[in-house]
């Protein structure tokens, strides 16, 4: 039975554990669920704040920078959040498999889920800084931000294959967690989420290794559509839509191979 079928299968149990992984999070926190949307508006804050008065990047379609850097945060953090939830998620319910017969594939996806959950909150802030930076004559609001919901399917798929290829692999390498930490660091500076490769002054080299980035692609059609309101060319969609399909195809097929030995390795 492929990983689909089966979350297909089990999508209301896993409905059941994204609300209880959602509700762990803000336990015993005053404001509880409502920090999902003061967290990327404080981070919003701080990023004008600190790119507006303290440093000012320069380089054609980056201005204004905070709302720039923040279209291409947000999927980022998407994506690194669940890879790093992911590596610990079968560990972390090991007692919980052991002692239910329930399918180890839920707990990756319920991982990729509750992130997902935290992004879609996060959009409505991006959507009211896009709307108040165009009222305030700043930037143009992008009417293309609908195209946000085909640009979070390659994001999805990515993420989904990262997070359960590492979520398997992590169990039976227990130092996966610090190598995915710091592969995570790596891949956030070579990809053009604080920069544009459009505007990066680089050798001509490291400018196309940059591009050959397999983020690169899904970073650009994304801030596209959510900031620089155009929509991105016809091969930049085939490509990013490729990365998540083969990401999630190759993150699959290797929990397949080791889904088995869950329950005893962890």
């Amino acid at each position: 039975m492929t990983v689909f079928r089966i979350l297909w299968r089990q999508r209301a149990l896993i409905a059941v554990l994204v609300r209880r992984d959602l509700d762990a999070r803000y336990r015993a926190s005053v404001l509880g669920f409502f920090w999902s949307l003061i967290n990327p508006l404080l981070l919003l804050a701080v990023y004008a704040v600190v790119f507006t008065y303290i440093f000012s990047p320069r380089f054609p379609g980056g201005d204004p920078y905070p709302l720039f850097l923040f279209s291409g945060l947000l999927p980022w953090l998407f994506f690194s959040g669940a890879v790093l939830d992911g590596s610990a998620t079968l560990i972390d319910n090991g007692p919980l498999l052991a002692k239910v017969m329930c399918p180890p594939e839920l707990f990756p996806a319920v991982t990729v889920l509750s992130h997902l959950v935290h992004h879609l909150l996060a959009l409505p802030i991006l959507f009211l800084a896009m709307a108040v930076s165009s009222v305030a004559g700043l930037h143009p609001f992008p009417w293309t931000f609908p195209l946000v919901v085909v640009a979070l399917v390659p994001w999805l798929l990515t993420t989904g294959g990262a997070v359960f290829a590492i979520s398997v692999l992590s169990v039976h390498y227990r130092d996966m967690r610090d190598l995915v930490s710091h592969l995570l660091n790596l891949l956030f500076f070579s990809s053009p989420i604080i920069y544009s490769l459009e505007g990066l002054q680089v050798p001509v080299v490291l400018h196309r290794v940059l591009t050959l980035n397999p983020l690169a692609s899904l970073v650009t059609v994304y801030r596209d559509a959510v900031f620089a309101g155009r929509v991105s060319p016809p091969q930049l969609w085939l490509m990013a839509f490729t990365v998540g399909v083969v990401s999630w195809w190759l993150g699959t097929r290797v929990f397949t191979a080791y889904r088995e030995t869950v329950v005893e390795a962890v």
